[in-house]
Formats: C-alpha cells, structure tokens, sequence
C-alpha cells in the first residue's frame, strides 16, 4: 500500500505540516503502509499557461519537476492533502499543483482512497474542505476522509484539547478502507458519473486530435473503448 501525503503550505513546519507528519507516523506504524511525503514547498513550479500541450501530449511542457510529483500519485492507493487557508481557498502553492496536475479530464485518481486536510485561524476551512473533495470526486477519487482545525497563527494544532486523539482517528479509518477496498458511496458514483459521462465526455469526443492524451487514458482506464 502506497500513500502520498502532499504538504500545500508553503510553509513545511507549519501546523498543517505538522498534521500531516502526524498522518505520516501513524500510517508507518501500521506496518505495510509506504508513505511518500512531499512538501509542495521543496518545488519551484511554475504557473500554468493554459496551452492545453498535456491534452495533448499527456505531459506538462512547461521545464520543471511538477511530473515527478504526478507520477508519485499514480503509483499510490491513497491521497492526502493538506492546505492552510489564505482569503478563504487553498494556498497558491497548492492551486498551482492543482492545475498542472492532470487530475480532473486524465481521472487521475480513479481508485485511489482521497483525505482533506485544512487549517485556518478565523474562517474559510469550509471552502478549502470542499475544494478538495471536489476536486478528488470529479478526478475519480474514493472520498476517505476530511479533518479541519481551527486553531491561532503560529501554535501547535495539539495544543488544542483531543485533537491528536480525533486526527488519529480519522487516520485510521482511513487507512482501514484503503486496507478493505471499501467502494465509493452510491451518491458520489452518480456524481462522478454525471461529470464525466454526460459533461467531460461529450466535449472531449469531439476534440480528438486535441485531446489525445485523455482519450489514450480513458482507454486505459476503462472509461471508453
């Protein structure tokens, strides 16, 4: 069993790293869990420019080590990522990620167990826990699992009563539906169905030469014949 844990905060001691080394230390103690922890922070990655070459090609053109990250997640089983909140979205650290990261016309999640991680001192974790989940539900991620905290700038989230016990908690049933193949709920089936099928499909059918790099994918993965 392979997990990636991706740090979004440009921060890599900060309380959402400390967190996610949290999940980390857990999940190796459980025996059979390969953990690949990546702090987005240790990355110059560039801006998208919306030239659509991955559609195309099936690889970023754009001269840095963004794939290397890509390639990490489709080895895994399992997903986790953690944001701070700034003006109540995922850092820009991590949107930039998001955009180059082939997630959600490659299916890049398909099969894989999916876990948001946010942090945030006055309000908008909401939003950054709902980002992610959309974004794993539309990529053809399992949705496994969310935890926010709340806590002041620049403290430790375990000073907070409980929150290391409630955090091990969520990182146990996590790893236990990963460990079980638990499928993806009836309501996220349709979802997800609904996104790919009836919106994405249609659209990517009629841009063949465009999107070859999808349609090779969705072949692979079953999407299409």
């Amino acid at each position: 069993m392979k997990i990636v844990i991706l740090n979004g905060s440009p921060r890599k001691n900060g309380s959402t790293a400390t967190l996610l080394k949290e999940m980390a230390k857990i999940l190796r103690s459980k025996g059979d869990a390969e953990i690949c922890y990546i702090d987005l922070a240790d990355y110059e990655l560039k801006n998208c420019i919306g030239c659509m070459s991955c559609y195309h090609k099936g690889i970023c053109c754009l001269d840095d080590k963004v794939e290397e990250i890509n390639t990490q997640i489709a080895q895994s089983n399992g997903l986790i990522i953690g944001s701070p909140t700034y003006s109540s979205s995922m850092s820009g650290t991590l949107k930039i990620f998001v955009d180059r990261g082939h997630f959600v016309l490659e299916q890049a999640l398909k099969g894989k167990y999916t876990f948001a991680l946010n942090t945030y001192e006055i309000a908008g974790g909401g939003s950054v826990i709902s980002a992610l989940k959309t974004l794993f539900l539309y990529s053809g991620g399992i949705p496994a699992g969310e935890y926010s905290c709340k806590l002041p700038f620049n403290t430790s989230p375990f000073d907070r009563s409980g929150a290391r016990g409630k955090l091990a908690v969520k990182t146990d049933k996590f790893y236990r539906k990963i460990k079980s193949e638990k499928p993806k709920a009836l309501t996220n089936r349709l979802i997800h169905h609904i996104a790919l099928h009836i919106i994405m499909k249609p659209q990517v059918l009629k841009r063949p030469t465009q999107y070859k790099a999808v349609i090779d994918r969705w072949k692979k993965i079953a999407v299409i014949k």
